[in-house]
C-alpha cells in the first residue's frame, strides 16, 4: 500500500518541500530508503522502527521501501523521522483496511446486500473526505525517539515560511518548536509530544478530538514596518569614562551601520565601546527579527520554546576562529559567525591576530552584504548584512608610538602592523584612536550619556534614512548617494579639493559621503555642509597613518 507525506528540509537558507513516499509491498521484511539521504536520514529508520514499537504499534513485517523526492536534493537532518513513522503507520494501517474490505466482499452474496454496502462506502468516503484533504495539506516534521517521544529540530521557521508560500495549511510539529512557528501566520499548527499523538491528528484530520490535542493558529499579526520592544541586557554606554572621540564616533557608526576600527593601547577602552554599541543601534523591525531568527533556527541555536529574536545580534569570535567557522560552510552547511551577525555586530578583538589568510575572507562579504558558499556538493547563499567592528593595538605591545614603553624594533611594528592588509581598512569607514585616560577623567562625577539617550538620536537617525531611501546609509549604491546626498556648494569643494590632495581610492571617497550623509541626518539636515565633510574627513584620519606604517599592499 502507498501513503505520502509532505515535509521540508533546507540548504543554507534555502528552504524546500519534501514528498516522503512509503510503499508497503509482499517481500523479505526490510525496510529501504532511497532520495539521496545524509547518514543522519538514512539512521532514521532504525529510530523510526524503535519509536513505532515502543509506541504501542506493530511494525508491518513486510517490504518497506521509502523514497524522498526531489531525489537530486540531499536531504540532511532528523527532521524526516516523523514523516517517515507516520507514513508506514498509514501505510500499513490503509492495507489492513483493503484485505478486510476484500474479505467482506466475498462473503456478499446478495445484490441487494452488495449495494447497500455500496451506499454505506460512498457515505463513508463523503466522512472519510475531510481527513484526505487536510492529509494533502498538512507538513509533518520532527525527531523521533527510541520511546516514540517526539523531539525537536533544526530549521522549522524558515521551512514553515517556505511551506507558506506554496499554500501549505497545516504543520504537525515538536512542541519545543512552537514558539518559533507561531511566527508564521496562516498556518495551523499542531505542536505534539508522542507519535500517537501525531498518528491521531493525521489520522482523523479535522475529526480529530481537539480536547486531545493542542492546536494552534500562527499568531503573528506584525508587518513588516513595526518595531519590536525588546529588553535587554547590553552594558551602558554610561559606564565609559572619557574617550570622548571614540563615543562619538560609535554613536556615528550605529546611525548609519558604517564600520568602525578602533586602535590604541591596552586597557584603554576599545572592547569597551565595543560592546556596547549594540545597546545603541536602532531596533529591529519585525522582517528584520524573521530574518535573523531563521538564521538561528538553521544554525540550531535557537534556544528550545524560544520564539522570535528580537535583540540584534552580537558576534564575538576568538582569533582562533577556522575559516569556516567564520565565514560557513563545512561538510554539513552551516552559517559562520558573519551569517551569525547578520543584522548585528561582529567585533573582532585584537584585528591583527586573526592573520591576513582569515581577514580578506571578509572583503567580498563586507560588499556585497552576502556570502555564496560553493562546495563539490553544494552551493548556497548565507546573508551577512553586518556591522563590522575591530580593535587593534598599534603594535606587538600596544605602547607604540611611546618610545618610553615601547621595546619593539620599527621592524616588528610594520611586520605586525602588515598582518592587517591595506583592502580590509579600506573597508573600514571610521577609524579612530582610543588613547589614555587620565586620571582626571576617571575622577570626574559627572554621568555620562547612558546608551538609552544615545540610542534615541541613532533611531531619529535610522528613521529618516528608512523613509527616504529603506536602507542604512552604509549600504547606499554610487546611484542612490547621488540621489539622496545633495551638497552645499562649500562642502563639495572642500571634498574636491581633499580628494585631489590624498589621491583618494573610489571606495575612500563613497565612504566620506556615505559618512556625511549620516553627520547630516543625525543633525536632521537635508542637505550635506562642510561642517559634516571636515568631521567625516577627521574620522578617517586615523586610517591614514596606520596603512603608511605598513598596512597597505
Amino acid at each position: 500500500m502507498y501513503q505520502a507525506v509532505l515535509s521540508g528540509a533546507f540548504r543554507g537558507l534555502d528552504s524546500f518541500l519534501v514528498q516522503v513516499e512509503v510503499d508497503i509491498s509482499e517481500g523479505l521484511p526490510c525496510m529501504d530508503m532511497i532520495g539521496y539521504l545524509a547518514n543522519e536520514v538514512k539512521e532514521s529508520k532504525e529510530r523510526v522502527r524503535v519509536g513505532i514499537k515502543n509506541s504501542g504499534f506493530d511494525m508491518p513485517i513486510r517490504r518497506i521501501t521509502i523514497s524522498l523526492t526531489p531525489a537530486d536534493i540531499r536531504k540532511d537532518g532528523s527532521g524526516f523521522d516523523l514523516p517517515v513513522a507516520l507514513g508506514i503507520l498509514m501505510a500499513s494501517d490503509e492495507r489492513e483496511k483493503e484485505i478486510e474490505n476484500k474479505k467482506d466482499n466475498r462473503q456478499k452474496k446478495d445484490r441487494d446486500q452488495e449495494s447497500e454496502t455500496e451506499m454505506n462506502a460512498n457515505v463513508n468516503a463523503d466522512v472519510e473526505a475531510d481527513p484526505q484533504i487536510f492529509r494533502k495539506q498538512t507538513l509533518v516534521i520532527g525527531e523521533l525517539g527510541l520511546d516514540g517521544e517526539v523531539k525537536p529540530v533544526k530549521g522549522v521557521l524558515p521551512i514553515l515560511l517556505k511551506a507558506e508560500k506554496e499554500g501549505v495549511r497545516n504543520c504537525i510539529l515538536p512542541l519545543e518548536n512552537m514558539k518559533e512557528a507561531e511566527n508564521v501566520k496562516s498556518i495551523r499548527l499542531f505542536p505534539v509530544t508522542k507519535l500517537e499523538q501525531a498518528f491521531e491528528i493525521y489520522q482523523k484530520g479535522d475529526l480529530v478530538d481537539i480536547t486531545m490535542v493542542d492546536i494552534k493558529q500562527g499568531s503573528s499579526t506584525r508587518d513588516g514596518t513595526d518595531e519590536v520592544n525588546i529588553t535587554s541586557d547590553i552594558p551602558d554606554f554610561y559606564q565609559i569614562k572619557g574617550q570622548q572621540q571614540a563615543r562619538r564616533a560609535a554613536e556615528i557608526a550605529a546611525a548609519g551601520f558604517h564600520n568602525l576600527l578602533l586602535f590604541g593601547p591596552p586597557g584603554s577602552g576599545k572592547s569597551m565601546i565595543a560592546e556596547r554599541i549594540p545597546g545603541i543601534l536602532p531596533k529591529m523591525s519585525y522582517e528584520e527579527c524573521l530574518e535573523v531568527t531563521q538564521i538561528y533556527s538553521v544554525a540550531g541555536l535557537l534556544d528550545a520554546g524560544k520564539g522570535l529574536l528580537t535583540e540584534r545580534p552580537y558576534e564575538r569570535p576568538h582569533h582562533t576562529i577556522t575559516p569556516v567557522a567564520l565565514t560557513g560552510g563545512g561538510s554539513y552547511p552551516l552559517p559562520g559567525a558573519i551569517t551569525l551577525a547578520h543584522k548585528g555586530v561582529l567585533f573582532l578583538d585584537e584585528l591583527p591576530e586573526f592573520g591576513r589568510e582569515k581577514l580578506d575572507l571578509l572583503r567580498q562579504p563586507l560588499e556585497e552584504k552576502k556570502i555564496r558558499i560553493i562546495r563539490n556538493q553544494y552551493a548556497c547563499d548565507y546573508s551577512c548584512d553586518f556591522m563590522f567592528v575591530a580593535a587593534m593595538n598599534p603594535c606587538p605591545c600596544g605602547c607604540y608610538p611611546d618610545r618610553r614603553r615601547c621595546n619593539c624594533k620599527e621592524h616588528e611594528v610594520q611586520r605586525y602592523l602588515k598582518r592587517v592588509s591595506g583592502p580590509i581598512l579600506d573597508r573600514m569607514d571610521i577609524s579612530v584612536e582610543v588613547g589614555k585616560v587620565e586620571w582626571a577623567q576617571l575622577q570626574e562625577k559627572s554621568t555620562q550619556e547612558s546608551s538609552e539617550v544615545i540610542r534615541r538620536r541613532v533611531s531619529a537617525a535610522h528613521e529618516i534614512q528608512r523613509n527616504r531611501q529603506g536602507k542604512f546609509n552604509s549600504n547606499l549604491t554610487n546611484e542612490e548617494l547621488d540621489r539622496f546626498a545633495p551638497m552645499e556648494t562649500e562642502a563639495e569643494q572642500f571634498l574636491a579639493a581633499y580628494f585631489d590632495r590624498k589621491q583618494l581610492s573610489i571606495r575612500g571617497y563613497q565612504r566620506i559621503r556615505k559618512l556625511c550623509r549620516t553627520l547630516a541626518d543625525l543633525e536632521g539636515k537635508q542637505r550635506i555642509e562642510k561642517k559634516h565633510v571636515v568631521e567625516a574627513v577627521m574620522l578617517n584620519q586615523g586610517m591614514e597613518g596606520i596603512c603608511r606604517k605598513g598596512g597597505e599592499e
